[in-house]
C-alpha cells in the first residue's frame, strides 16, 4: 500500500511541476479541435447545412463522423507527436544533469518507480486536455445537428488512435532521452529514432531509381518511405502506413481510401510497448556517469555513427548531383559523396566529444564506414547483384503481370467514398488486376528485355547534330523504343516489379508481344471495364469518331448489350491489326455528377472489325461510320514541324519551329479530310501505330455544332500533292 501510495505521490508531485506542459497542450488542442471544427462547421451553417468536400456535397452529420472524426485525424497525429516530445523531453531532462540525478537517486525511491511514475505522468498531461477537448467537440457537433448514431464509434476509434500515437512518439523520445546525456543531442536522437526507417526506404528508392536501369516504383510516394523490407518501425513511418493511399491495388482495397486502418493500430501500440520497454531496460542500467555526455552507452557509439553516416552521405551525394549541370555523371555524385562523409565523420565526432578537439579521434571507426561507404557505391554502380539482369526462374514464379506501356493505355477512375475517387493509371491497374500464367511469351520476353538491356542515349544538343550520322541513327533506332513492365509474381509472396525498354522494330520481340497481346488474360487483366469486380452502372457511354463527339445515355440493360459485344470482339483484336488497321472511332463509359464526369474505362478504341458493336451503336444512336465532307468544313490549317530532340542528360527539351499554310477550297479540303487520322489516337497506340505521318500536323475548322476541335495528321503515303509549304527556315 505504501509502494502504490507513494507512486501515485510521484505522479501527482511531477503533474503540479510541470503544469506548464498541461496548460500549453490544452491551448494547443483548443486551436486544433475547437476553433477549427467551429470554422468548419460554419461553412454548412451559412449554406444551409451542405457544403462541398472532394467534389461532392455532403451533409455536416457525414462530416464530422468521416472527416473531422475520421480522414483529417492525421492533422492531429501530427499534433500529437510533437505533444508527446514535449512531454518525454521534459519529464526526463533530469536525467542530462548530474545534480538532478544525484538527487532523485538519493531518494528512497526505486528506480523502477521513479521511471513509471515519470512515464504516466507524461501520459497523463497529454490525455486530460485531448479527451476534454474531443468532449467539447462532441458538444460543439450535436449543438449544430451534426451528431448522430455514427459519430459515437467515430469518436471513439480518434481517441484511441490519438492515445496510441501519442504513446508510440512517446516511447521513442524516452528511448532518446535515455540513449543520451545532453539535451540537444536527446533532441536530435529523438528525429533520427522517430524518422530513421522511413529516410532510409526513401534514401533505397533515391539509390535504386539513380543506379538500376530496371527499378520501377508503382507503390507512389507515401509507400516509397514504407519499405515492406527494411521494416515501418519509426513512428513516421507508421503514420505514413496508417494513412497511406492505396495507389496499386484492387477495389476492395480502394474502398479503405477515405478511412484509416484501425487494426494496424495493434501494431503500432505493440511497437509503442517495445519503445517504451527498451527504455525502461536502458533506464536501469544506466549510470549516473553518463549525464553530461553526449551518448550514455558507449558501445553503441561507433553503431549510431555508422548508421548516420552513411545514409547521409549519399543522401548529400545525391543531392550535390540532381543541381548540377550533369546529373547522369558520377563526377558530382563522388565528389559529394566523399566531401559530405569526410565533412558528417568529423560533426559526429565533435557531437559525441563536445569538443572540436576530437574531430579526428577514431580513425580506425573513420577507415571502417569509409570502406563501408565505397563498397557500396560500388556494389551499386556496377550493379554487383545482377539487379537490373534478374528474371526468376520458372520454378519461382506464381504469375505474372505486364503492362506495355503505350498499347491501350486504359486507366481507371473510380469514387471509393461521399469524398472522392481512386485513381489508376494503366501501369498501376494492371500490376495490381493482371494474373498471366501458362504463356511462355511472357517469360521469355522477359528475359530477353533483360538480356538486351536497351537504354536510351541521350545527346547535348548542338547546331547541326541532325545532320550528324551516329546521331540519326541513334534517334532512328530509338524511335521504336517502348517501356514495358513486369511484376512478377513468386510463390513465396514477394512481388518484384522491372522495366525494360524492348524495340519494336524487332521482329522476334513483335512476335513474343503478339502472343501476349492475344492471350485472354492479359486483355481480362489490362481493360478495367472487363474486371467484373470493379463492374458499376455508367451514367454516359462518350462516342468519338475521326470527326465528331457525343454522349449517349444507355439503360442498364443497353449498357451490358455494348459491354458483352465490345468484349466479345475485343477479344479476338490482334496486335497486327492495332499496328496496321486505322481505327474508327473509340469509347468510354463514364460516371458523372453535378460537378462533371469522370472516366470510368478510358477512351476503347474501336476498329473497322467490330461490326457488331459499331451496329449497335448506331442503333443507339452514334454512327461511328460516318465521313466527314468538306461542306462540314470552313478552313483547314496544315502546318510543317520541325521536331529536333534536344537532349541534355537524362532531359529532353524540343526545339519546334513551324510552317503553316491553310486551304478553303472545298475540292482540296475533301482531299485533306480522306488523308487524315485522328492524332488522338497515337496517345493510345504511340510506336504501335505504323500508320501515322507526323512530317504535319493538321487543323480542321468545322461547321456543324456536333463536331470536336481536333488535331489530326496524314496517313502514311497518302499526304496530297498540294500539301507544299516552303522549307526555306528547314
Amino acid at each position: 500500500m505504501t509502494s502504490r501510495n507513494l507512486f501515485f505521490k510521484l505522479v501527482r508531485q511531477d503533474f503540479r511541476k510541470r503544469i506548464w506542459c498541461p496548460v500549453l497542450i490544452f491551448i494547443t488542442y483548443f486551436l486544433g479541435l475547437e476553433v477549427r471544427l467551429l470554422m468548419e462547421t460554419e461553412k454548412f451553417l451559412v449554406d444551409g447545412g451542405e457544403c462541398i468536400y472532394g467534389g461532392v456535397s455532403c451533409d455536416i452529420v457525414v462530416y464530422v463522423s468521416h472527416l473531422f472524426f475520421g480522414r483529417e485525424a492525421w492533422m492531429i497525429a501530427v499534433v500529437t507527436c510533437g505533444v508527446a516530445f514535449l512531454c518525454g523531453i521534459s519529464g526526463y531532462a533530469y536525467l542530462h544533469s548530474r545534480t538532478q540525478l544525484d538527487t532523485y537517486h538519493s531518494l528512497p525511491v526505486s528506480r523502477t518507480q521513479l521511471f513509471w511514475s515519470r512515464y504516466v505522468s507524461g501520459i497523463m498531461q497529454f490525455f486530460f486536455p485531448f479527451l476534454i477537448h474531443v468532449l467539447i467537440c462532441a458538444g460543439i457537433a450535436a449543438n449544430r445537428g451534426a451528431f448522430a448514431a455514427e459519430t459515437v464509434p467515430a469518436i471513439m476509434s480518434y481517441i484511441t488512435l490519438q492515445l496510441v500515437m501519442f504513446v508510440l512518439a512517446y516511447g521513442a523520445t524516452v528511448l532518446a532521452v535515455v540513449l543520451t546525456g545532453n539535451i540537444i543531442v536527446s533532441i536530435l536522437g529523438t528525429f533520427v529514432l522517430f524518422s530513421y526507417s522511413a529516410v532510409v526506404s526513401a534514401l533505397i528508392h533515391l539509390l535504386f531509381d539513380r543506379f538500376f536501369q530496371t527499378y520501377i516504383n508503382y507503390s507512389g510516394w507515401y509507400d516509397v518511405c514504407l519499405s515492406e523490407k527494411l521494416g515501418c518501425f519509426s513512428p513516421l513511418s507508421m503514420l505514413l502506413k496508417l494513412f497511406d493511399r492505396p495507389y496499386n491495388t484492387t477495389m476492395e482495397a480502394a474502398q479503405q481510401f477515405y478511412t484509416y486502418d484501425f487494426s494496424y493500430m495493434g501494431i503500432m501500440f505493440a511497437a509503442a510497448a517495445m519503445y517504451s520497454l527498451t527504455a525502461y531496460v536502458l533506464y536501469l542500467k544506466r549510470a549516473s556517469e553518463a549525464a553530461g555526455r553526449s551518448i550514455a552507452f558507449c558501445a553503441l557509439e561507433p553503431v549510431i555513427k555508422t548508421m548516420i553516416v552513411i545514409p547521409v552521405s549519399f543522401f548529400a551525394a545525391i543531392f550535390l548531383s540532381e543541381i548540377s549541370q550533369e546529373t547522369a555523371s558520377d563526377k558530382w555524385f563522388l565528389f559529394g559523396l566523399f566531401f559530405s562523409f569526410v565533412t558528417f565523420c568529423i560533426i559526429m565526432e565533435i557531437i559525441f566529444r563536445l569538443d572540436i578537439r576530437g574531430a579526428f579521434m577514431h580513425k580506425k571507426q573513420f577507415l571502417f564506414n569509409a570502406v563501408c561507404t565505397a563498397l557500396l557505391f560500388v556494389v551499386l554502380r556496377y550493379d554487383v547483384t545482377g539487379y537490373d539482369t534478374y528474371v526468376p526462374a520458372d520454378a519461382q514464379l506464381q504469375s505474372c503481370a505486364i503492362s506495355i506501356r503505350h498499347l491501350m493505355p486504359l486507366s481507371q477512375h473510380v469514387r471509393v467514398s461521399p469524398f472522392g475517387t481512386h485513381y489508376l493509371n494503366a501501369d498501376d491497374y494492371r500490376m495490381a488486376n493482371m494474373e498471366m500464367q501458362d504463356n511462355q511469351s511472357v517469360m521469355e520476353l522477359a528475359r530477353k528485355a533483360a538480356q538486351e538491356q536497351l537504354t536510351y542515349r541521350y545527346f547535348d544538343y548542338y547546331e547541326g547534330i541532325e545532320e550528324v550520322p551516329e546521331y540519326i541513327e541513334t534517334m532512328n533506332r530509338q524511335q521504336y523504343y517502348e517501356p514495358i513492365s513486369f511484376a512478377y509474381k513468386l510463390r513465396n509472396g514477394e512481388v518484384v516489379n522491372r522495366e525494360y525498354y524492348i524495340d519494336i522494330a524487332d521482329a522476334d520481340t513483335v512476335r513474343l508481344l503478339s502472343d501476349i497481346f492475344a492471350d485472354s488474360n492479359y486483355k481480362i487483366g489490362a481493360t478495367p471495364l472487363f474486371n467484373d469486380s470493379w463492374r458499376i452502372a455508367f451514367d454516359t457511354v462518350r462516342c468519338k469518331s475521326g470527326f465528331k463527339r457525343a454522349d449517349i445515355t444507355l439503360t442498364p440493360e443497353m449498357q451490358a448489350e455494348l459491354v458483352g459485344t465490345y468484349q466479345k470482339e475485343y477479344m479476338d483484336l490482334t496486335l497486327d491489326t492495332v499496328m496496321h488497321v486505322i481505327p474508327v472511332g473509340t469509347i468510354d463509359f463514364a460516371t458523372g455528377n453535378e460537378f462533371g464526369r469522370t472516366s470510368y474505362s478510358g477512351e476503347m478504341m474501336v476498329y473497322p472489325q467490330f461490326a457488331e458493336t459499331i451496329a449497335l451503336l448506331r442503333a443507339y444512336g452514334f454512327d461511328m461510320e460516318e465521313k466527314l465532307m468538306a461542306d462540314d468544313v470552313e478552313m483547314i490549317s496544315v502546318q510543317r514541324q520541325y521536331d529536333h530532340l534536344q537532349y541534355k542528360d537524362s532531359s529532353t527539351s524540343y526545339m519546334l519551329s513551324t510552317e503553316e499554310a491553310e486551304y478553303t477550297d472545298k475540292e482540296q479540303i475533301q482531299q485533306i479530310l480522306d488523308s487524315i487520322v485522328s492524332d488522338g489516337f497515337s496517345w493510345e497506340l504511340g510506336s504501335f501505330a505504323t500508320y501515322f505521318d507526323r512530317q504535319y500536323f493538321v487543323t480542321v475548322r468545322y461547321g456543324v455544332k456536333e463536331a470536336i476541335f481536333s488535331d489530326y495528321v496524314f496517313i502514311k503515303g497518302q499526304i496530297p500533292d498540294f500539301v507544299k509549304i516552303s522549307e526555306k527556315n528547314n
